[in-house]
C-alpha cells in the first residue's frame, strides 16, 4: 500500500467510505511517520497515541454499520497547544504556570470529535502565540520541513510544519495578525482564517479576543473547506445556506496601490507579479485600491502594542504567580504593553478600526483583495526576524474579514512563497472557491518537488 500520509482529506475520505483503507490504518501510518519525521521538527509537544488508536478503532466501528458523521470522520488531526483537549496539558508555548490540564474540549475540539477525527496530539506554537518563528524557549524550536535551520513562521509553525511534513491530515491553528497564514506562506501549504467571531474561540487561550481567529491549515484548499465546515458548525452565522458554487467567471481582484510601501523580497515581488498575469489570464479583472489612511508602519504598530496590551491583562495573575512560565523577551513584551499610555492604546485602537474600515468598505467594490502573504520566504532562526512579517496579513484582522493564504511559487532555493486572498466578512466560501482555482496549478506543478524537501527532515 502505498503511502497513506500522501492523500488529501478529500481523497482519504472517499477512500474510507467505500471500504478501500481504515481509520485504524490511516492514523497508523501518521503515527509511523511522526516517530520517523517529528525529532528532526519537532512539531509535538504532546501526542495521543493510543487514544487516537481507540479513535480510530470508533471511527471503523461506525462505517462498519454504515454510519459515518462528516468527511472528517477516521481523519488524523492535530491542534494547536493553546487549544483546549480534555486530559492533555494546554501549555500555550508557555513554561508550567497552575492547572493546564483542562477536563473540558474547546469548543472546535468538540466539534472535531462530534465529527469524528482522529486526534493526534497538540502542536508546538511560539510563546503565548504572540511572535512568529516558533524559536520556543520552552519546548525548543521547530523547523521548517524544507529547510532544517529556517523558521516554520508563527505563532502556529508547529501546525504549519506538521501540515507540510505530513505528519497530520491537516492542523487546527489560532491566527490574531497572521499566526496562521504566516506558517502556510512559509511551509508551502494553505492556511484559512475565518471571519473573525465565526468559529468558536471558547476553551483557547486568548491573546487578544478583538482580533483572535481559529483556523485551519491543510495540503489543499479543498480540505480547507472541508475543516472549516466542521470548525463552524457550532455557528450561528454559518447556519444561513450556502449557494451551491459561487460565480467564478467575474471575479474583480483588488491590488492595494499602497503595496509598495512594504518592502518586498525580490523573488516574492516576482512570484506575485506571476500570480496577477494568472489571475488575468482566467480572465478575472484587476483593479487598484487606494487606502489613504493606511500606512503600513503605523498600523504595524497598532496591532502589536494592543496585542501586547491585551496579553498583559490576560496572562496578569500568571505573571504574578508563576515567574519562570515567561521568558523574558516574552514578559518584556507584556510589560511593555501594560504600561503603554493610555492615550497610546485609543489611538492604536483608532488606527485598527480605521484601516478595517477601509478594507471592508473596499471589499464593497472587489470580491476578493489580492496580496502576497509575507513580504518575504522562510529566514534562518539566526537571522533577526523582520519585523514586516504580518504587514499583509493585518489587514484582513483588522477588519474581521476571512483571508486565505496559499503558495504560489518556490524561490531559487525552494524555499515557499505565499499569495493571500481577502474576502468580504461571511464570505469564505466564495473565497475558498476562488483560492481552488488559483491553487490548483501550483500543487500540480510542484507537489513532487515539495516532496524531496520535506523527506530531507527525515533523512537528517
Amino acid at each position: 500500500m502505498s503511502d497513506l500520509t500522501n492523500l488529501t482529506i478529500a481523497d482519504a475520505s472517499l477512500r474510507l467510505a467505500h471500504g478501500e483503507i481504515s481509520s485504524a490504518d490511516l492514523t497508523e501510518a501518521y503515527l509511523a511517520r511522526i516517530a520517523a519525521v517529528d525529532p528532526a521538527l519537532n512539531c509535538y509537544v504532546s501526542s495521543r497515541i493510543e487514544d487516537a488508536r481507540a479513535d480510530a478503532r470508533d471511527a471503523d466501528a461506525r462505517r462498519a454499520r454504515g454510519e459515518r458523521r462528516s468527511a472528517l470522520d477516521g481523519i488524523p488531526v492535530a491542534l494547536k497547544d493553546n487549544i483546549d483537549v480534555v486530559g492533555v496539558p494546554t501549555t500555550n508555548g508557555m513554561g508550567p504556570h497552575g492547572n493546564t490540564v483542562p477536563d473540558r474540549d474547546a469548543e472546535v475540539t468538540r466539534c472535531l470529535r462530534e465529527a469524528g477525527a482522529v486526534i493526534l496530539g497538540k502542536l508546538n506554537m511560539h510563546e503565548g502565540a504572540l511572535g512568529g518563528t516558533t524559536d520556543n524557549p520552552h519546548h525548543g524550536r521547530t523547523q521548517n520541513p524544507w529547510r532544517l535551520g529556517f523558521t516554520p513562521g508563527g505563532s502556529s509553525g508547529g501546525t504549519g510544519a506538521a501540515v507540510a511534513a505530513r505528519l497530520c491530515a491537516a492542523g487546527i491553528g489560532t491566527d490574531t495578525l497572521g499566526s496562521v497564514r504566516l506558517p502556510a506562506a512559509y511551509c508551502g501549504v494553505a492556511g484559512l482564517k475565518p471571519t473573525h467571531g465565526v468559529v468558536s474561540t471558547r476553551g483557547v487561550v486568548p491573546l487578544s479576543r478583538r482580533l483572535d481567529t481559529v483556523g485551519p491549515i491543510a495540503h489543499c484548499v479543498a480540505d480547507l473547506g472541508l475543516m472549516f465546515d466542521v470548525m463552524a458548525s457550532s455557528s450561528e452565522a454559518t447556519r444561513r445556506p450556502a449557494p451551491e458554487r459561487p460565480e467564478l467567471t467575474r471575479v474583480t481582484c483588488g491590488i492595494l496601490a499602497n503595496l509598495d510601501l512594504i518592502e518586498m523580497d525580490a523573488e516574492v515581488r516576482s512570484a506575485f507579479t506571476r500570480s496577477i498575469a494568472t489571475i488575468e489570464a482566467l480572465g478575472w479583472s484587476i483593479r487598484r485600491i487606494d487606502l489613504p489612511e493606511y500606512d503600513p508602519i503605523t498600523a504595524r504598530r497598532a496591532g502589536l502594542v494592543v496585542c501586547e496590551a491585551d496579553g498583559a491583562v490576560i496572562h496578569e495573575r500568571a505573571m504574578r504567580d508563576w515567574p519562570g512560565a515567561f521568558s523574558c523577551e516574552f514578559r518584556r513584551m507584556l510589560e511593555y504593553g501594560r504600561d503603554a499610555a493610555r492615550e497610546r492604546l485609543i489611538k492604536a485602537e483608532r488606527v485598527i478600526e480605521s484601516v478595517g474600515s477601509e478594507i471592508r468598505r473596499a471589499l464593497r467594490d472587489v470580491d476578493v483583495i489580492v496580496s502576497p502573504t509575507t513580504p518575504q520566504p522562510a529566514f534562518p532562526f539566526d537571522d533577526p526576524a523582520p519585523v514586516s512579517q504580518a504587514d499583509f496579513t493585518a489587514i484582513a484582522s483588522f477588519a474581521g474579514c476571512p483571508a486565505v493564504s496559499i503558495p504560489c511559487g518556490l524561490t531559487r532555493t525552494d524555499l515557499p512563497i505565499g499569495l493571500q486572498l481577502v474576502g468580504p466578512p461571511m464570505g469564505e466560501r466564495a473565497l475558498l472557491a476562488a483560492a481552488r482555482v488559483r491553487s490548483s496549478l501550483w500543487f500540480c506543478r510542484h507537489s513532487a518537488r515539495r516532496e524531496v524537501n520535506a523527506r530531507s527532515a527525515r533523512d537528517h
